[in-house]
């Protein structure tokens, strides 16, 4: 299996590939964890929300690997913050994860009362100065959003901006703004939830390298700069051959051939948290 390169940005270093654990139950995370870490998955992203961290923190506990040899990655969810409760949240997530910090910490959404964000993003830098997490970022802002958080929080404070990104789902306006302040964009659902699997121009691709249509929509996310991947899986076959994707490198004319599909394809858009979308 190939390394995983590493995408360095705002003192951060994080695996350009990792493994998601949204919507697997503690059972499910505890079977495909040991797995992907024996296969050699090192960025683990999990959530409050998901309420599978004390899975995670069990099988980072088992697996012999050292701490300071995996990512992880955890996010704060919306009714937690109130600046002291976001602490108190944090603080109860360690717990689950049976860590002393988190190399990552993230607001799920952004959705705020009527303070706005400032005070939960003081809050967020304030975990960060407890030594709660070495590294903060946010998670579905728009650009917009994104610039606010930036001019509070100041320039190379934020380590990443973590949406929705695949082939079908345009987000060059975003991930330019990223570029401009040195964010990570990183990719949730970047085979977008299994409708890559049977797409002819993905297959007709792969089928020139000997890939999956599936490995060449995780390799058109890695290839470009700043973008990490985290897909969801509960199957060992499909985490390593998520894994084995960085072996070849698409041409420029398969490159457009995925640019050129539609890409207004979202799928997470849950109505009580949705901002207003930039597309």
């Amino acid at each position: 299996m190939n390394d995983v390169p590493i995408i360095a940005a705002n003192g951060v270093n994080m695996p350009a590939l990792g493994i998601g654990t949204f919507e697997l139950d503690e059972p499910t995370v505890e079977d495909i964890l040991p797995r992907a870490l024996e296969l050699g998955y090192r960025h683990i992203d999990t959530a409050q929300i998901y309420r599978n961290e004390g899975a995670v923190g069990r099988a980072m506990e088992h697996s012999g690997i050292a701490r300071e040899d995996l990512f992880i990655t955890t996010k704060v969810w919306v009714d937690q913050y109130e600046p002291a409760a976001l602490i108190r949240s944090v603080q109860g997530s360690l717990e689950r994860l049976r860590t002393d910090y988190v190399d990552l910490l993230l607001l799920h959404w952004p959705v705020f009362g009527g303070r706005g964000m400032n005070p939960t993003l003081d809050a967020l830098m304030r975990a960060r100065r407890d030594g709660l997490t070495r590294h903060i970022g946010i998670s579905n802002f728009t650009i917009d959003q994104t610039e606010q958080a930036v001019a509070f929080c100041g320039d190379g404070q934020l380590a990443t901006n973590q949406v929705e990104y695949h082939v079908y789902l345009g987000q060059e306006r975003l991930r330019r703004v990223l570029a401009r302040h040195n964010l990570i964009l990183t990719a949730y659902m970047p085979l977008a939830k299994a409708r890559t699997v049977n797409d002819p121009v993905l297959w007709e691709i792969g089928e020139q390298y000997g890939k999956t249509s599936a490995q060449v929509a995780l390799r058109w996310l890695v290839e470009q700069d700043r973008v990490a991947a985290i897909p969801a899986t509960s199957n060992p076959h499909h985490a390593a051959a998520n894994l084995d994707i960085f072996d070849f490198s698409l041409s420029e004319n398969d490159q457009q051939r995925l640019a050129a599909l539609e890409k207004k394809r979202r799928i997470c858009k849950p109505e009580k948290l949705s901002p207003e979308w930039d597309d």
